[in-house]
């Protein structure tokens, strides 16, 4: 997997500033151009002039990581629609996660959570400061048809991190069998099936990357994903987890919040959200017929 083209998103907060930090390193492991924008619905008033001093951090950063980075056009005052321009066409978009709120986020959702509902391409939400290169990505799993695109995206960012594939079983099922009094035994014996089923579908991505075999894992839970994320985060210590995004709007996703949301707003690590659609719109990572894909919003 090789980026081209990346796109950063700062209001010079030190939040944001972190955030052009790391996307100038992915830029720099990928040889990526990168193009760095001012973006902010709360302009900051000592800021007099924000495009001079975008240039002058787009010469500071191809300077320190020996990468052409170039800063782009003039912020519109619209965070989220600045956002979603500048990522048309691009490999990544790399943002922090705004966390300042008013009246109107609140009705409307945070800027970033908009961003992850409208991009096209792959939203790294950084919320560490970048101390080197991911160690450690922990990739969460299912079945569905978008496959093995997320699992190549995400192991190609970081080509040296060790790979931990996460898939968290749906406890639905089992629920309605304990509801129409199944026993013990079949409840047990739907439990093996189901893991046996999932081991056996997470083995073909386990073994894909040839030169990592020895430091891709499996691991398989049960239970809500964001939250056994979070929970299988603080487990292995990993420095960023990637997970899938369905971009679609749906009333029960707006009450509950997305998968990639809330874990988004649950873990202290960086989170690569990946569009189930981006391998189709780009047709160059198409997923072969056999394969799986991140966990969906």
């Amino acid at each position: 997997m090789h980026l081209q083209t990346i796109v950063a998103l700062t209001d010079f907060s030190a939040a944001a500033e972190q955030a052009l930090d790391r996307a100038a390193m992915v830029a720099a492991s990928h040889h990526a151009r990168l193009r760095i924008f001012y973006g902010t619905d709360r302009p900051d008033p000592k800021f007099t002039d924000p495009h001079a001093r975008l240039e002058q951090r787009a010469r500071q950063l191809a300077r320190r990581h020996d990468i052409a980075a170039v800063a782009g056009g003039r912020g519109t005052g619209d965070v989220v629609a600045d956002a979603l321009a500048a990522a048309a066409g691009a490999d990544l978009l790399v943002m922090d996660r705004r966390t300042h709120c008013s009246w109107m986020h609140l009705l409307r959702s945070s800027p970033w959570a908009r961003v992850l509902r409208g991009s096209r391409c792959p939203v790294l939400i950084v919320q560490n400061t970048p101390e080197g290169a991911y160690q450690h990505v922990l990739i969460a799993v299912d079945f569905s048809e978008a496959a093995g695109a997320l699992v190549r995206y995400a192991g190609g960012l970081q080509a040296e991190a060790r790979l931990e594939l996460y898939h968290a079983i749906d406890r639905r099922d089992e629920a309605r069998l304990r509801s129409a009094e199944a026993s013990m035994q079949a409840i047990q014996t739907y439990r093996a099936e189901v893991r046996e089923h999932a081991r056996r579908k997470m083995l073909p991505l386990a073994t894909a990357f040839d030169t990592r075999r020895n430091r891709v894992a499996t691991v398989i839970g049960a239970g809500d994903p964001a939250r056994q994320l979070a929970v299988q985060h603080e487990a292995s210590g990993a420095d960023l987890i990637a997970v899938g995004h369905t971009r679609r709007w749906t009333a029960m996703g707006w009450l509950m919040g997305s998968v990639a949301v809330r874990l988004v707003g649950g873990v202290q690590c960086d989170v690569l959200v990946f569009p189930r659609g981006y391998a189709l719109q780009q047709g160059r990572m198409a997923a072969p017929k056999r394969t799986v894909s991140g966990v969906s919003a």
